[in-house]
């Protein structure tokens, strides 16, 4: 059986403009190199190269077994990552819930860099709106929430926080709504259009008609996408977050309210959020120590 410096000899020597920095590459003497090459060609009874000219040149059969070779090494570091996985006790899955007003832009690069120390933990993002990311974490479900709302939402869960960055939603409307109030300032003469609204996927406003004045009709979506698309279809109107509105604003497709019994703007601060009482694994600690290094 060829061992794993024999391969990386035979993949070395193709790819390297000569023997000498082959093995530089290798960390090894041109010496060691030619007889591990030698050794190889013994080994598995075929002659890898062809060594007429001032080069060596893989013979077809050399090719097919460079080929081959590249896949066993690839392997093979693979299977050392996962035994180093495995004996620093890293976890195979760590959940991250984000309210879905947030922008994940900020914080991807963080989120490139853990993934790319822990290569064999799985890294789930799960979006989900108003109670429903810091509840998932205080049922023990994900691991880390990043969310705008105050975390003492379930008595006897007790969890460590820190200020992550701060956001604001937006009340718009399109421009063909409010084309049927050309003297609109308040929000009672907007009762008989939809406010729009987005579904709670926890269940800490159950019951509860958030933001909604007496009266008013209203339409209850599961996510800022289609609520935005219904708003800027002139379906109604209600609150995005800012930064899903830039581009709709600055064409025009849509308008922000500026009413005076109600908020053009909803400013929050967001959390990143975990359980006080379960001890986070590596890569929890890490995205911990990564996501709430700073401001965002």
């Amino acid at each position: 059986m060829p061992s794993v410096f024999q391969l990386q000899a035979l993949c070395a020597a193709v790819e390297k403009p000569s023997l000498r920095q082959a093995a530089e590459a290798l960390c090894k003497t041109q010496p060691a190199l030619t007889h591990a090459l030698k050794q190889l060609e013994s080994q598995l009874g075929l002659p890898l190269f062809n060594r007429d000219g001032y080069r060596l040149v893989l013979t077809g059969s050399g090719e097919r077994i460079y080929q081959l070779a590249l896949k066993t090494l690839e392997s093979h570091a693979e299977l050392e990552q996962l035994a180093q996985h495995l004996a620093r006790g890293d976890e195979d899955r760590v959940v991250l819930t984000v309210e879905a007003s947030f922008d994940l832009t900020p914080i991807l690069s963080a989120l490139e860099s853990v993934q790319a120390e822990f290569s064999q933990t799985e890294i789930v993002i799960q979006q989900e709106y108003l109670t429903g990311a810091v509840e998932r974490v205080q049922q023990g479900h994900a691991n880390l929430a990043i969310t705008p709302l105050a975390p003492a939402l379930s008595p006897g869960t007790r969890l460590d926080t820190q200020p992550l960055s701060q956001g604001q939603m937006l009340n718009v409307a399109a421009p063909r709504l409010l084309a049927r109030y050309p003297s609109l300032c308040s929000i009672l003469e907007l009762r008989k259009e939809y406010q729009i609204l987005v579904q709670d996927s926890g269940s800490g406003t159950l019951g509860l008609k958030l933001g909604v004045q007496s009266a008013q009709r209203h339409w209850y979506v599961n996510s800022f996408a289609t609520k935005l698309s219904l708003i800027e279809q002139g379906m109604g109107w209600g609150r995005l977050p800012e930064w899903m509105l830039t581009e709709a604003l600055a064409a025009g497709r849509l308008q922000l309210l500026e009413l005076a019994d109600f908020p053009a703007r909803q400013r929050f601060d967001y959390h990143l959020v975990r359980r006080s009482a379960s001890v986070p694994g590596p890569v929890a600690t890490r995205l911990w120590q990564r996501l709430g290094g700073g401001a965002l």
